[in-house]
């Protein structure tokens, strides 16, 4: 077999060796200054962006003590539940299972007065209730208050108690 080779001289390597390592020297310098650039103005625009930001801060900062007075939000709706009917006393809601006299309290505050009002109450509704009371009401699951609740307005007391029995063989 015929090898090829290629007489390389000594002069020449040098040359192509230095050629290599200027044009990486080259390379790197123009990298570092180009992301130098980039990084500055990056900086600058942030710099600006937070100059305006401060300034719309003290703008409204300023409308605020000016316009105390108004409201800031003008189209804000509000939930309103029902309360109790004249023509029907407060239940009992102690009945529930879960429910003790605190919990009771807080119900009747919330506008929650009659086994009625219960079962429609939504559970997601209950737990914010017990959230915003604190955490020793947290514990408790209201997940079949509202059942519980259906059974009481309906006078359906044994059921009442044979569905607590289930809950609490579950529990147990």
């Amino acid at each position: 077999m015929n090898q090829l080779s290629f007489p390389i001289e000594s002069q020449s390597l040098a040359i192509a060796i230095g050629e290599i390592a200027s044009l990486l020297f080259l390379s790197a310098i123009l990298g570092w200054w180009l992301a130098k650039t980039i990084v500055k103005t990056r900086i600058r625009r942030m710099r600006i962006l937070l100059e305006e930001k401060k300034y719309e801060l003290t703008e409204f900062r300023t409308s605020m003590e000016n316009n105390n007075h108004q409201p800031v939000a003008t189209n804000a709706s509000k939930t309103v539940y029902p309360v109790t009917s004249p023509d029907h006393a407060p239940d009992d809601l102690k009945r529930i299972d879960g429910i003790g006299p605190k919990i009771e309290e807080l119900f009747n505050k919330e506008g929650i007065h009659t086994y009625e009002q219960l079962s429609e109450t939504s559970v997601i509704r209950m737990v914010g209730i017990l959230k915003k009371a604190g955490p020793r009401f947290q514990i408790q699951d209201p997940s079949s208050w509202p059942k519980q609740a259906e059974l009481a307005k309906n006078q359906e007391w044994e059921e009442l108690e044979q569905f607590i029995g289930k809950l609490a063989s579950r529990k147990g």
